[in-house]
């Protein structure tokens, strides 16, 4: 099991603020904005992924008898359209939205996170969750109530989730880093190369179906 400080992550941080120009203020005010807004109930759900095959659903996602399904971003939509309903949902509300309030509200644990695109989202839905949340950013952590387990989109964030807490494996289901769901869009395609390169920094085995 690997605790990633903000210390190592902080230099990684840097240079994706650099490459897409990103504000560490607003990532800042999203980060406070999250805490005034929902906060965490503690962090029993991820201490389950201990010592567990993990599956990150990606976009492309098909069923598999894994262990315990992780829903990234999305992806959340696909993998309950095929009927199978996640044990733990990462997010940045850039999704089905309802969906996932409704998934939440029936058992399924919501990891929310803050960046300085979303303070919208966060303050129009973040309070409306009404199970199980962890709050997360990517900078500094304002308060004990939020946390930064390292990674940037909602899948390598995911993985970097299950790296922390002590998984045993990591299978990405669906994933496609040269495609993007939604079209090759180039920041979605930037985003992805940087998905595949933070994943590589992980200490937990990854595997690919």
């Amino acid at each position: 099991m690997r605790h990633l400080k903000f210390e190592e992550w902080e230099p990684l941080y840097d240079e994706i603020v650099s490459d897409f120009g990103y504000s560490k203020e607003e990532d800042r005010k999203s980060a406070e904005v999250l805490l005034e807004s929902r906060g965490s109930d503690g962090l029993s759900p991820l201490r389950e992924l201990k010592n567990r095959t993990i599956e990150v659903g990606g976009p492309y996602y098909s069923k598999s008898d894994i262990d315990i399904t992780v829903a990234a971003g999305a992806s959340v939509k696909q993998i309950v359209d095929l009927g199978v309903i996640p044990d733990l949902m990462v997010t940045d509300l850039d999704g089905d939205n309802d969906l996932q309030l409704d998934l939440n509200l029936e058992g399924v644990p919501a990891v929310i996170h803050a960046h300085g695109d979303n303070i919208k989202k966060i303050k129009n839905w973040a309070e409306r969750f009404e199970g199980h949340v962890v709050s997360t950013c990517q900078c500094h952590p304002p308060d004990d109530n939020i946390y930064n387990f390292g990674g940037f989109t909602d899948g390598d964030r995911a993985c970097f989730i299950a790296d922390h807490f002590g998984a045993d494996t990591i299978v990405l289901n669906g994933w496609d880093f040269g495609v993007p769901f939604d079209g090759k869009n180039p920041e979605k395609l930037k985003k992805l190369r940087w998905a595949k390169r933070l994943i590589k920094v992980l200490e937990t085995p990854i595997e690919h179906i």
